[in-house]
């Protein structure tokens, strides 16, 4: 059996068997933040609960990086994505460069972002393009 980590802790937890992303919902304000910190980061308070993002947001911009980056193979698609409970979250986005547009749907997924030499398995987040309703513009 191989050993797995996540890639930042207080990213994901684990839900009902599978992971999801965390976010802070500050009790104060409303707001909600990701990834989860000490204190609100839009009113400072320290009033917060743990909650599950949206899996499914509007891609605000992206870009792509097309030479290799530690471990990751070219192209990477790195993109703010937009949910609706009016956080923006950075990631990477697994799609043909093409298929890539601003406004489009995308969702997240959670697996293996890569492995180490030693076998260790690195568990993270990503989006990919929402099958239905793709939207956007070029």
């Amino acid at each position: 059996m191989s050993k797995q980590i996540i890639f930042h802790p207080g990213a994901l937890d684990e839900k009902d068997g599978k992971f999801v992303q965390m976010g802070n919902k500050c009790r104060d304000c409303g707001k909600t933040s990701y990834p989860a910190v000490e204190l609100c980061p839009f009113c400072s308070s320290e009033n917060k609960e743990k909650v599950p993002l949206s899996t499914v947001g509007t891609l605000f911009s992206f870009s792509v990086t097309r030479v290799p980056v530690g471990p990751y193979k070219p192209p990477i698609i790195g993109g703010y994505i937009d949910l609706p409970e009016g956080t923006r979250v950075f990631g990477q986005i697994h799609a043909n460069v093409e298929d890539v547009k601003t406004g489009m749907k995308v969702k997240v997924e959670t697996g293996i972002i890569w492995t180490e030499k030693d076998g260790t398995e690195v568990l993270g987040y990503y989006y990919v393009p929402c099958e239905a309703e793709r939207g956007g513009a070029k």
